[in-house]
């Protein structure tokens, strides 16, 4: 099964990243269509990695954490959040 990577680890750091971001905006919508539009902006501003294999996902999350991935999805994740908590869902 093909999957994207980028994806898989914009859901496994979300929640993380949530929480911070509603220490500063605790105001922000969480409801379930405002936590997809956040990642939605931000997977449409990374680039996909796509995978075939749990092997290819391993040693794509190890590329992907050794040239800053992780820090690219938090800071597109940041920005969503901004984004989506100007103009949310409710």
């Amino acid at each position: 099964m093909i999957r994207n990577y980028t994806e898989i680890a914009v859901e496994e750091v979300f929640d993380e990243v949530l929480a911070g971001f509603l220490q500063k905006k605790p105001e922000m919508c969480t409801c379930p269509r405002c936590r997809d539009d956040i990642k939605a902006l931000a997977l449409n501003r990374l680039p996909p990695r796509y995978v075939a294999s749990d092997r290819g996902e391993i040693f794509t999350k190890v590329a992907f954490d050794l040239v800053g991935g992780k820090a690219q999805i938090i800071a597109a994740l940041w920005d969503a959040m901004e984004q989506v908590s100007l103009k949310p869902h409710r």
